[in-house]
């Protein structure tokens, strides 16, 4: 069986941004992992942060506003983005943008890459509507920038007519400049967002506001594309609005190096039903209902019988298939509102939802009968214990998980194979 942690190791090391893993505790952040990017651009090594606290490898974090940052997504969240000043001898020494996101687990991700190039030039083009005569060459030289750039540049008039594009947006999104030079900037328009969003878009831009967001773009051949968008708008010297400057980051590849990270913390990465986090974020929510709307609940918990013996007798590969098998057996004869997952090793844990306690040991004695008489690969045969209990008004999901668990000892220790109740 792989382990989890080195999976998601590797899985942050093919990021081409920088990531860090962080854990909340104890009032602070401990440092889970780091990928080899950070390794290499902060010249430290994984054992000299890993499982250490954020305060006390960086003792001046709070005073550059990630910290808050990082406590505002952990209690809400909601994903932020920040732009940070780097100083170095007292003086500003460049830019990094951090994206943090919170995964399923509570555990927190930052990904951040170096922006000091991209802040020059949109403070350069902020000043576009500001230059004189005199500055001819100096805008020269700001649109040789912009053509260099690997960041995407976009420029439109007031109606979204596209007047300039550098060869970024030529390189990502597939058209030319050509095609692109004249038409409206809904050439990009991917389909999947609402029509709300767009509105509230130009409604920002129109107003005179900066806009910025992650949009889902589509490219001459129907590629999605991921862009951390931000749009500024241009004024004359008479305050009419004249153009915007679109300036973009192709984030591709982090998103979906997030959606990646968001699974491996919720799916248990051998039988692919969910892991103990997701248990017990389900369990958590299913007393928040009981409470709200008084609906009664019901845990089963599961074991295989003798699955050390499997192991010893036919080698772990086999007990591997055996609980593969088992999960997509019970997958099969569940309802669709129940919720199903790995808690370890061998033992499985279901929730089901708006169930009596006297329904929930007919399903739990159905289960057990149809692993009894099931054959895997027409070969080997298993049993299960189950131990059943319904949620009290009071109880918390330790005080749950804890008499369930103690109801299915009793049934092993009873002879196996047969269900248990609290």
């Amino acid at each position: 069986m792989a382990d989890k942690s080195s999976t998601i190791t590797i899985a942050i090391d093919d990021i081409p941004d920088n990531v860090v893993l962080y854990r909340y505790e104890d009032n602070d952040f401990i440092f889970v992992d780091i990928n080899k990017n950070v390794q290499k651009t902060e010249h430290i090594a994984r054992d000299e942060l890993i499982g250490k606290k954020l305060t006390e490898a960086f003792p001046n974090v709070k005073e550059f506003g990630l910290f808050d940052i990082l406590l505002k997504v952990y209690k809400d969240g909601k994903p932020r983005e920040l732009d940070r000043r780097l100083y170095r001898d007292n003086r500003i020494s460049g830019w990094r943008h951090n994206s943090v996101r919170k995964l399923a687990s509570g555990d927190l991700v930052v990904f951040y890459k170096d922006v000091t190039n991209f802040k020059e030039l949109e403070e350069e083009v902020n000043q576009l509507d500001k230059q004189t005569e005199q500055e001819r060459e100096k805008v020269a030289l700001l649109a040789q920038a912009l053509e260099q750039t690997d960041d995407m540049v976009l420029i439109a008039d007031a109606n979204g007519i596209i007047e300039y594009v550098n060869d970024a947006v030529t390189l990502i999104s597939g058209y030319t400049k050509e095609e692109l030079i004249g038409n409206k900037t809904n050439i990009f328009k991917s389909g999947k967002h609402t029509k709300e969003f767009y509105e509230k878009l130009w409604k920002t831009i129109l107003s005179g506001k900066n806009y910025q967001s992650v949009i889902i773009n589509k490219t001459k051949n129907d590629k999605l594309y991921y862009a951390d968008l931000k749009i500024t708008p241009l004024f004359d010297e008479n305050k009419k609005l004249k153009n915007f400057v679109a300036t973009s980051m192709d984030i591709t590849n982090r998103i979906e190096m997030q959606k990646k990270l968001q699974k491996l913390a919720t799916i248990d990465s051998l039988t692919g039903i969910y892991n103990r986090y997701k248990i017990d974020d389900a369990i958590n929510l299913q007393i928040a209902r009981s409470k709200r709307y008084k609906e009664p609940f019901c845990l089963i918990m599961l074991d295989v019988d003798h699955f050390k013996k499997v192991n010893d007798t036919y080698g772990h590969d086999i007990g591997d298939k055996v609980l593969k098998a088992l999960s997509r057996l019970i997958s099969k004869h569940i309802r669709c509102t129940d919720i199903f997952g790995r808690w370890g090793g061998e033992e499985f844990a279901v929730i089901l939802e708006n169930t009596k306690k006297e329904e929930a040991i007919e399903i739990a004695e159905k289960l057990r009968k149809i692993v009894e008489a099931y054959s895997i690969e027409n070969r080997y045969k298993i049993t299960i214990s189950l131990g059943v209990g319904e949620y009290k008004e009071g109880e918390s999901r330790e005080d749950l998980v804890k008499k369930v668990d103690k109801a299915l000892y009793r049934a092993k220790e009873n002879g196996r194979n047969q269900v248990s109740v609290t």
